[in-house]
Formats: C-alpha cells, structure tokens, sequence
C-alpha cells in the first residue's frame, strides 16, 4: 500500500493528483477534488489528527491497488509502518508550512464564513480560529517514511520535485487557487498577523493587545 498522510489544507489533493498521474476538478474549498485524496479519511480534527484506530485505516485500504497513492488525514507516526510499501508524510515542522497552512484554511474555509463579521470581532475570530493551527504534523523517521515540509511544495523546491514529475500544469493551476500565498507582502497579511497573535497569547499566556 502507498500512502500520502497529510494535516488538512497541506496539498493532499495536488499530491494525490500528482503521483497518481490525473487531473482532477477543483473543489468549493478550494482544493483540488481527487477521489484518491479521500480513499484513508477515517476522521479528522481541527488540529492534528494523531488518535485514530489504525485498524480502522488499514480495512479502508485493503482493496485499494498497490500502485494507487491513497490520501489519510492521519498522522502516520501511530500507524504499523510495516504494512505500507511507501508513505509520503507532509509535515507542518516548521512555522513557515504551519502559517502557509493556516493562510489556505482562512482564505478558503473560514473567511467565507465570516462575511457578518467585522472590526474587534473578526479580528478576535481569526486570532482565536489560528490557534488551531500552531500545531506540527511532525516528521516520521523510518525507512519506507519520505518526510516532505509543506513549504517545500507551495515553494516547488528540490526536495519537493526529487518526488515528483510534469507538474507544471498542476502547480499553475494550483498557484492560481492560492494566489495569496505568492502575495509579495504576505507576511503583512491579516491571517498571517493573526497567527502571530495566537503564537503570542499562547505562549506568553497573556491577552494580545491591539495597537
């Protein structure tokens, strides 16, 4: 079995897409709509999805292909890595993916949501809401185990592309979704301010204070 574990809003689809050679839809989330992204989804959370039945995941699984790339939202360091040939796990180790992750889930998920809000409420909402996504979808060191930084894909890197091949019409279209990820002041940006408020309550545990 091959597997691509991914936290959500990481590229699971673009890399289902990928490695499983097709082209897929977009999705009204703004991701890419590959039915193989789906194959090992058992459950989710808002953060890291690490406490799941392995069980669970291995019996969805079991008439997928060998050859087939199947995408799960579990954390793979909790799995019987035995049983899997090869396991791509797109890691969040860094702050650099942990805020490009959380700049999809608010530009494509959450913002939509909040059209009502303005002013200290919306401000509140996207300081609180990116709380949930400080946390890393850590590496996972074994042999059949390739670790790929989600950084490493919006950025298209070596490290990215020892994996992958023809993706240039994937990655434009994919750039074109997250445009704002390739804003030329995307570090001033909103959500991203935000992410650096949480990181401040949290770890100061003390209220942000607004200028």
């Amino acid at each position: 079995m091959k597997l691509i574990c991914f936290p959500h809003y990481t590229c699971g689809g673009l890399l289902c897409d990928i490695l499983n050679n097709t082209f897929s839809p977009v999705a009204p989330n703004g991701g890419i709509a590959s039915i193989h992204h789906s194959m090992g989804k058992i459950g989710d959370t808002g953060t890291i999805f690490e406490e799941f039945d392995s069980d669970l995941l291995i019996k969805a699984l079991v008439d997928i292909p060998k050859d087939v790339f199947a995408g799960t939202h579990c954390w793979p360091g909790v799995l019987p890595l035995e049983k899997f040939n090869y396991i791509i796990n797109i890691t969040t180790a860094t702050e650099r993916s942990r805020v490009y992750r959380w700049a999809r889930a608010y530009n494509h998920y959450y913002l939509p949501l909040w059209q009502n809000l303005s002013g200290i409420d919306l401000s509140d909402k996207i300081r609180e809401t990116a709380k949930n996504y400080l946390g890393s979808f850590r590496p996972v060191f074994a042999e059949n185990v390739y670790n790929l930084e989600f950084s490493e894909v919006v950025e298209n890197t070596v490290e990215f592309n020892k994996i992958v091949a023809n993706t240039d019409q994937h990655l434009e279209r994919w750039r074109n979704l997250n445009n704002f990820l390739y804003d030329s002041n995307f570090w001033n940006r909103i959500e991203v301010k935000a992410y650096y408020q949480a990181v401040y309550e949290l770890e100061l545990n003390q209220y942000y204070v607004y200028e």
